[in-house]
């Protein structure tokens, strides 16, 4: 798949998963809703919110901080980490919903995640040292 194929079928699960989450907000009741519904609902969100932030980190990294080479290694940065904040995101909001959110469970969530971006990026570190 080439860099413009992915960011194309990117940009359009994005559009689509936007009108998904519009569509859910304007036309159901969530109080009334079943669990599908609100299934629906936080996939939507997360696939959305996933495209968004993987598009914008990926522009961000090659257009802005300047960093063109291996550009698949930048897509696959991009898509790691906005599926962790993307992930984040819908954790505070599912917590939200439920009257569960607190301020230091919120913090732990963001420590947790944390974490997991910090082994990944040793991990990347560990294995592009032993390539040299």
């Amino acid at each position: 798949m080439t860099l413009r194929q992915y960011l194309s079928l990117m940009l359009a699960g994005t559009v689509l998963s936007w009108g998904a989450v519009i569509l859910i907000i304007t036309m159901i009741d969530p109080t009334s809703s079943n669990f599908v519904v609100l299934a629906i609902f936080y996939i939507s969100i997360f696939l959305a919110l996933t495209g968004m932030f993987s598009v914008l980190g990926f522009i961000s990294r090659v257009f802005i901080l300047k960093k063109r080479l291996l550009l698949s290694r930048q897509v696959a940065v991009s898509f790691r980490q906005a599926v962790i904040t993307a992930l984040l995101i819908v954790t505070l909001l599912f917590l939200q919903s439920k009257a569960m959110l607190t301020w230091w469970n919120a913090l732990l969530i963001v420590a947790i995640m944390t974490v997991v971006e910090s082994f990944f990026i040793s991990v990347a570190s560990d294995t592009g040292n032993n390539n040299q």
